[in-house]
């Protein structure tokens, strides 16, 4: 599990883990299990628009790449604030990295340089982190590991038993493993976009007590 705060660069994003020439990826490779990337941008005033059908292009193409989770965009409160922040998740480092290092990604970077100012910020979170994400303060550290696996046990044991009670019946046919493969393959998408998100929402004191 690793977690890499946000960098700061002038200008185009050129050789940083969102370019697509494969230099300072951030997420080491061999990373196992699911990587999250916060991209945060400052948009020009009056750019909104323009910068609103850049997301459209490149969360397209985003989910075209294998291995693509999911895409989360927070946009600014005001006009005034203008920052935008994406979370891209990947199944694993190597296809994160095929998207950065890909020509389509760079050309869209490149649109987007005309409505945007200021430097990109990233912030990279693997292994249980993912979970813990929090867009609204980029670069905040993730919890202690031990109130990670606290609340990834608590919220994942009655989810999977949930799960095991309903699909029980019609697959009680089928064999074990493939029993596990589909449950697993219910639990876990439930885990990170319906379960999790609100959970660490709801105990987000406890969580970052000091944010």
């Amino acid at each position: 599990m690793s977690h890499q705060d946000a960098k700061d660069q002038d200008g185009p994003d050129r050789d940083g883990p969102e370019s697509a020439g494969g230099e300072g990826r951030g997420v080491p490779d061999g990373t196992r299990g699911p990587v999250t990337t916060v991209v945060t941008r400052r948009v020009k005033p009056g750019h909104e628009q323009f910068y609103e059908l850049f997301l459209e292009g490149i969360i397209a193409a985003a989910t075209r790449f294998p291995g693509h989770l999911g895409v989360e965009v927070f946009r600014p409160e005001s006009a005034s604030a203008g920052e935008y922040r994406v979370v891209y998740r990947f199944d694993t480092a190597e296809h994160l990295h095929a998207w950065n290092d890909s020509a389509e990604h760079a050309a869209w970077l490149e649109r987007a340089e005309p409505h945007v100012t200021g430097p990109i910020r990233r912030q990279y979170l693997t292994g249980l982190e993912t979970w813990f994400t929090d867009p609204a303060r980029p670069g905040t550290p993730p919890p202690p590991p031990y109130k990670m696996a606290l609340v990834t046990w608590i919220t994942i044991f009655p989810l999977i038993t949930l799960v095991v009670v309903i699909l029980n019946p019609p697959l009680s046919g089928l064999p074990l493993v493939l029993r596990l493969a589909i449950t697993t393959a219910v639990t876990v998408p439930l885990m990170t976009w319906v379960v999790m998100p609100r959970v660490t929402r709801l105990l987000r004191g406890w969580l970052y007590p000091h944010s």
